[in-house]
């Protein structure tokens, strides 16, 4: 098991089919602010009144804070030969004596519909129920971001409830008419565990079969 200790001197790559998942570099942070001024990719992402550029900068100050005390693992998401990040995936709210955490993911908008974030998302589960010892991940989403909410589902994680009317800020200045339901998702490891030797039974009998 991998240790916050250990964790300090360095996150471990993770591969995928399609992907590297890789810690961020000082390098990376003009591709990160060039992506969260994109409106349409953190629409969903510290929402409130304030401009895009604002709620950017906001956001790219919260990564490099987190991870420097390690309360966040944030990944950069990378095509397989290519150093370029394309969306980050994270660890969220990272408590290592309670073995809890919170899942998240921004993708740029030219690999959206690709499954790319699923596919990030499910090593991400892994790694953390296998590497970080985790007994339970949960989700957020707004309601109406269906895209997000179908990785989750994809990914394995389970509905658990909704938190009506959600605010991140309330002094952003959010109103009645902009507050938005929020969806919340978890897995825990025995969900995990079981699913994927669910998978594996399904695997060998389909081969068994061809």
């Amino acid at each position: 098991m991998l240790t916050r200790k250990m964790l300090g001197q360095g996150l471990p790559a993770l591969w995928t089919e399609r992907l590297v998942l890789r810690s961020l570099r000082q390098s990376d942070y003009s591709t990160l602010s060039e992506l969260f001024s994109d409106p349409q990719v953190i629409r969903y992402v510290n929402r409130g009144s304030q401009p895009t550029p604002i709620r950017a900068r906001r956001l790219l100050n919260q990564i490099r804070s987190s991870s420097a005390k390690l309360d966040s693992l944030h990944y950069g998401i990378c095509w397989k030969g290519s150093e370029q990040i394309i969306g980050i995936t994270s660890f969220q709210h990272w408590n290592d004596q309670n073995g809890t955490a919170q899942i998240g993911y921004i993708l740029n908008r030219s690999c959206w519909g690709k499954g790319v974030a699923t596919e990030a998302v499910q090593r991400l589960l892994e790694f953390g129920f296998a590497e970080l010892n985790l007994c339970k991940v949960e989700a957020r989403c707004y309601e109406a971001n269906v895209s997000s909410e179908r990785v989750l589902c994809k990914s394995g994680m389970i509905y658990e409830r909704t938190l009506p009317s959600f605010v991140l800020n309330h002094e952003d200045g959010e109103t009645p008419d902009t507050l938005l339901d929020v969806k919340v998702y978890s897995l825990y490891r025995e969900q995990h565990v079981r699913s994927h030797w669910e998978n594996r039974l399904q695997t060998l009998v389909s081969d068994k079969h061809e």
